[in-house]
């Protein structure tokens, strides 16, 4: 009868005491470490190949600063987690984040332990005066991080045994976990029902690494080079648990090493065959490195362990080998000793590595090898915006207060581009909806009635304009508190425009005369105590004009054109053409709609209605501006062209600069190209004063770069990036998105922009989605109500959306209130 030998696991460690601030853990061998969490500083797709080299220098100070005697371990840990979704919000809300529920993502957290290793003796002697030395290193080494942007969050007593317990059982995730069997064989340990396989990244008898290496790598998956980090496929293995990407760099007594090397050198000087030749040529290089470029000899040692189960183990190991092989490396086929070191992946217990699992090299190479990137996380700030990041769930990011806060920007403008079809529509819709939940008032300028399902889910003023039914204001009906600087130069704007058209100039002369005519016309107003407010109107200032213009002419003798002047305005002049567009007030509830649609489509190639009805609905805005405490936003899509013309210049750019004061922005969105390439008024007014860019897919744009590179001030990296949207792989296991640039200030990011069917329904443009749901709003009232039948009924139909929107379109599909939801 055969038996099976079970050991207890033996912890390597006897303790954790604290020594002022920190929380010393000792091993049983007598050294003792300190265990911080961090982040790594270079994003994740950030194209940047500086940052990669901040990294490298940062840890080559972290290295210099502690010196001989120390070891420096980093871990790096990718854990598969589930989507939570969040419960809180409106109903659009709560259906977005119920679409993510369960989606499955990596989350990356990193560790950097800190372990000054003992000299073994017969004796061992507690040294003070060495321990405060550590503890001085600590502190440097915290402020070399904390001043690098690395976060470094020291542990404390509890969260250090946390950690040792999950290390033990490789569950780094789940809130409650058990410790159960660990069997030990020569190629894996088994926990429970899951494997652990760990893979050293060098044998020591081969070294298969590549002749050169730098900080990162470069690929060209995208048809250009774009750097990555060496190791950055960790994040693209499939059917994991858990990985530990563990890396340890010890600094050994320089001297002992060097006359290490000087000897072996001289040993294969003795025997000049081939293979001793090209050794001792590496060790003068080695050298020769060391001399003149004040390069430290380390021991390193790269260990990429991975949880998974049985069945899917083979796959995630095939693919870290092919990845690694890639890269020039070939892991070691020796490892069987799982055991060892599993047991050196425990937080400062890098000590125990022996002398087969280390390999001697400089410190610059050993540094390329650490795991430089961070996932994108979510933006601690009040004013969170979702998108979701590049693997496909939900990220909050602030484009409005922190980055004012933090100088990132100057102010909260927007210039959208995307051409058709990039996805540009539900962006600026999905961007809308959640400034509404921050209790902004919208004003939205369209001209393709892209936002009047958003605008119905909210119960907002939707205006359309017609000719039966313009949109009326009276810009000049304000009262003296209103009257400064600024209206004055808005009025007069207003009828130079009605004068010369949009693509007009008024000359010197011109502009100061209907400046000194506004000024006066409300200087006699106001003087006039026998005048009422019903006075002021686009017909008394008209009549004034008229006169006061003449009265200039013939005192100061100048040209002006006072026959154009009054036959062009005539037709805005009572029993004129257009009449009621200046002279009748507008519907005075708008200024206390919070969200308002002008859809002005009807009379977007109206050369005269367009424009001044764009401008007198940039003046509603104005007062909301001026005078509500909250949050606000102006919106303009393919309106903006029609007052982006020399004669509106000042006052786009009056717009744009003064909005930021009044906790407010402006935004523009538009699909050509050509538009800002070729305008003048968009580079100085609308660009110029646009801190925040966000690009929709520029692929069409590609052959034209560089010259909107250079408007758009994007340097070689943004614009890898900007080529990196709706390029990478990561597509499986999502319903349809498409992905967006955002540069905020000097630096932009990737997001995706992927809603729920609820949201796609709600921020539709197609004609024949819109009816379908339409029937649905008349049948049951109102937009909620209306989309959970309709998302009901297109389930329990199992017919694909465009073959059920025809269903319901030809009256094939009841409306019935019978269909439970």
């Amino acid at each position: 009868m055969s038996t099976t030998k079970s050991k207890t696991f033996e912890s390597p460690f006897v303790g954790i005491n604290k020594s002022g601030k920190y929380d010393i853990l000792y091993s049983a061998n007598g050294d003792y470490s300190v265990i911080l969490q961090c982040n790594n500083s270079v994003l994740q797709y950030a194209a940047d190949r500086e940052a990669f080299y901040f990294f490298h220098n940062t840890f080559q100070n972290i290295i210099k600063v502690l010196g001989e005697g120390y070891i420096l371990q980093k871990q790096d840990i990718l854990s598969k987690c589930c989507f939570e979704a969040k419960v809180e919000g409106d109903f659009l809300s709560k259906k977005y984040q119920h679409h993510f529920k369960g989606r499955s993502f990596i989350k990356q957290t990193t560790y950097l332990i800190i372990t000054k290793k003992v000299k073994r003796s017969a004796f061992f002697s507690y040294d003070s005066r060495i321990f405060d030395v550590f503890l001085k290193n600590i502190e440097k080494v915290i402020e070399i991080l904390r001043n690098g942007g690395f976060s470094p969050q020291l542990l404390d007593e509890g969260s250090i045994k946390l950690q040792l317990k999950r290390m033990m059982v490789f569950d780094f995730e789940n809130q409650h976990f058990s410790v159960n069997n660990l069997q030990a064989f020569e190629e894996k340990i088994k926990i429970g029902k899951k494997e652990i396989v760990s893979m050293s990244l060098v044998d020591i008898d081969e070294v298969n690494l590549p002749n050169d290496i730098k900080p990162y790598r470069e690929i060209n998956d995208m048809g250009y080079a774009f750097p990555v980090d060496l190791m950055s496929f960790l994040v693209d293995v499939n059917d994991f648990d858990n990985i530990v990407y563990n890396q340890v760099i010890r600094v050994p007594e320089q001297t002992i090493e060097l006359s290490k090397l000087r000897a072996k050198k001289k040993r294969h000087d003795s025997m000049p065959d081939p293979a001793n030749i090209i050794s001792s040529n590496d060790i003068e290089a080695i050298l020769k490195d060391v001399a003149e470029n004040n390069q430290l000899l380390v021991y390193a040692h790269f260990n990429i362990a991975v949880m998974a189960d049985e069945l899917n183990m083979s796959k995630a190991i095939n693919f870290i080998e092919s990845s690694l092989f890639k890269n020039g490396i070939i892991p070691s086929k020796n490892a069987y000793n799982q055991l060892e070191l599993f047991k050196t992946c425990l937080p400062g217990n890098a000590g125990m590595l022996q002398h087969y699992d280390e390999f001697l090299t400089t410190f610059d190479a050993a540094i390329c090898f650490l795991f430089k990137e961070k996932l994108a996380t979510s933006e601690a700030s009040r004013f969170q915006i979702y998108f979701t990041d590049r693997q496909g769930v939900p990220i909050a990011i602030d484009t409005s207060d922190l980055p004012i806060d933090t100088n990132r920007i100057n102010n909260r403008n927007k210039f959208v581009l995307g051409p058709s079809g990039s996805g540009k529509s539900f962006f600026m819709n999905h961007l809308v909806r959640q400034y509404y939940l921050h209790n902004m008032d919208i004003i939205l300028v369209d001209t393709g009635h892209s936002y009047s399902g958003i605008c119905d889910y909210y119960g907002g003023k939707y205006i359309t304009y017609s000719e039966e039914k313009p949109i009326t204001m009276n810009p000049f009906r304000i009262n003296r508190q209103e009257y400064n600087e600024e209206k004055k130069e808005f009025l007069k704007s207003l009828v130079a425009l009605l004068w010369k058209g949009a693509d007009g100039e008024i000359n010197q002369v011109e502009s100061t005369v209907l400046t000194d005519v506004v000024a006066a016309y409300y200087k006699d107003y106001y003087g006039n105590e026998s005048l009422d407010s019903q006075y002021l109107s686009f017909n008394s200032f008209y009549e004034y004009s008229l006169e006061k213009i003449d009265e200039i002419i013939k005192k100061e003798v100048i040209t002006f054109d006072l026959q154009s002047y009054k036959y062009i305005l005539k037709q805005f002049y009572k029993g004129g053409e257009y009449e009621v567009i200046l002279n009748d007030s507008v519907d005075n509830s708008l200024f206390d709609e919070t969200f308002i649609v002008f859809e002005i489509d009807a009379i977007k190639d109206h050369k005269i209605l367009f424009p001044i009805t764009t401008i007198i609905i940039m003046d509603v805005f104005l007062q909301k501006m001026r005078h509500k405490k909250n949050r606000k936003a102006l919106i303009i899509e393919e309106a903006w062209k029609a007052i982006a013309s020399p004669m509106m210049a000042n006052y786009i750019l009056y717009v744009y600069k003064t909005v930021r004061k009044f906790w407010g922005e402006a935004t523009v969105v538009t699909q050509e190209l050509d538009d800002i390439i070729g305008n003048q008024i968009v580079k100085d007014s609308i660009i110029n004063n646009s801190d925040t860019i966000c690009l929709l897919d520029q692929t069409k744009f590609k052959d034209n770069y560089n010259e909107i590179s250079k408007l758009l001030s994007l340097n070689e990296k943004e614009r890898l990036k900007i080529f990196t949207v709706n390029n990478l792989n990561n597509k499986a296991g999502r319903s349809r998105f498409k992905e967006v640039y955002i540069k905020r200030g000097a630096i932009g990011e990737v997001y995706g922009v992927e809603v729920s069917l609820y949201e796609y329904l709600t921020y539709t443009t197609e004609r024949k989605e819109k009816d379908a749901l339409k029937r649905y709003l008349d049948k049951y009232g109102d937009h909620v109500t209306a989309l959970e039948y309709f998302i009901s009924d297109l389930e329990i139909s199992q017919l694909s959306l465009s073959s059920f929107v025809d269903e319901v379109n030809s009256n094939k599909i009841p409306l019935l209130e019978s269909n439970s939801i």
